[in-house]
């Protein structure tokens, strides 16, 4: 295995981490309005790369928005991966930024009513 497939499978891996911890933080987020919403937020991909399992070291960068962030498609006849492709897991940096606003205003409000003195 090439350098360049070992790192491309490592962003592959990285994608899909970051997309089902975004997943997993929204349906689970207590105080989050359209949770569903947002899960599937969690799976949207924008932009990245194509590698065809035949030339593993040429990497075809291109955008694109698909859901899920990583995908594959098979030789006909067969379910060997013909092409590999992985997007930046926007979706998942909105949800998870989303996410932390929603906690910040949450401390925020039970500050409120504290008074030090």
């Amino acid at each position: 295995m090439t350098v360049s497939l070992t790192l491309y499978l490592a962003a592959m891996a990285t994608s899909l981490m970051v997309s089902l911890v975004g997943l997993f933080a929204a349906l689970r987020e207590p105080g989050l309005r359209f949770r569903l919403l947002w899960a599937v937020t969690a799976l949207v991909g924008v932009g990245g790369g194509v590698v065809s399992w035949q030339a593993p070291h040429v990497v075809y960068w291109f955008f694109g928005i698909a859901l899920p962030t990583i995908s594959y498609s098979a030789v006909p006849g067969g379910w060997e991966p013909q092409y590999l492709r992985v997007f930046f897991p926007l979706g998942a940096l909105v949800v998870l930024l989303r996410i932390s606003r929603c906690r910040g205003k949450r401390a925020k409000s039970k500050l409120v009513g504290f008074s030090v003195g």
